[in-house]
């Protein structure tokens, strides 16, 4: 804003609109809706379809093989290093039978079927955020179940990926990746995630006992 010669005020014309840029408006909830949906429909499409088209055109079927590396032998490219003396490449095993390709899709299927599963309870928590009532029961269930669902389940599809690796090892078609008998990977990233949105949900549920403190006293 800015004064002239004959003392009247006028509005510049490079003034800002104090936008909050961190603020979702109806735009932001219809994207983020829109990403989720990209999100589920690619897994089902990536996923499911994958298996289909490989089984079809009998394409090499990818899985990971551990086997001891001595020093000195570099290290093939996507390699990962276990320690001094194992590592764990990945293989492409020829003509590969159809229970070989549905043990290999099952981890796969279980990653799709959680991913499902979250987004649509996200869905259901955007749709009450953007309808101002984010401080709900059901909103704390929806996000502990997220929870649940991604710590679980994230550990159950680490299983089914040992299993169905150990169950190709034992037909003898690959060498013996070591002297052990069931060879297991396992990360504890689904459980630290699980913990942080655990905690997610511990802020809701007490923004839900505030709300209701509140609520009773007016």
């Amino acid at each position: 804003m800015g004064v002239n010669a004959s003392g009247t005020t006028r509005q510049a014309w490079f003034a800002f609109d104090p936008r909050d840029w961190l603020a979702f408006d109806r735009g932001d909830y219809l994207a983020t809706k829109l990403v989720l949906g990209i999100t589920a429909l690619g897994s089902v499409l990536f996923g499911l379809g994958g298996f289909v088209v490989d089984a079809v055109t009998n394409a090499p079927l990818p899985m990971a093989y551990t086997t001891t590396v001595p020093r000195g032998i570099a290290l093939p490219r996507g390699a990962t290093p276990d320690g001094p003396g194992p590592a764990t490449i990945e293989l492409l095993l020829k003509d590969a039978t159809f229970s070989e390709r549905l043990g290999q899709a099952i981890p796969g299927a279980l990653l799709l079927a959680m991913t499902i599963a979250v987004v649509w309870l996200l869905f259901q928590l955007l749709r009450s955020i953007q309808a101002a009532e984010p401080f709900t029961r059901g909103n704390v269930r929806r996000i502990n179940a997220i929870a649940l669902i991604v710590g679980f389940g994230g550990l159950l599809a680490q299983f089914a990926q040992g299993f169905a690796d150990n169950a190709i090892y034992t037909t003898g078609r690959l060498p013996k990746p070591s002297t052990l008998t069931m060879v297991l990977t396992f990360t504890p990233l689904p459980i630290v995630i699980m913990l942080v949105i655990a905690l997610i949900g511990e802020a809701f549920r007490r923004g839900v006992v505030l709300r209701d403190d509140v609520e009773g006293l007016v």
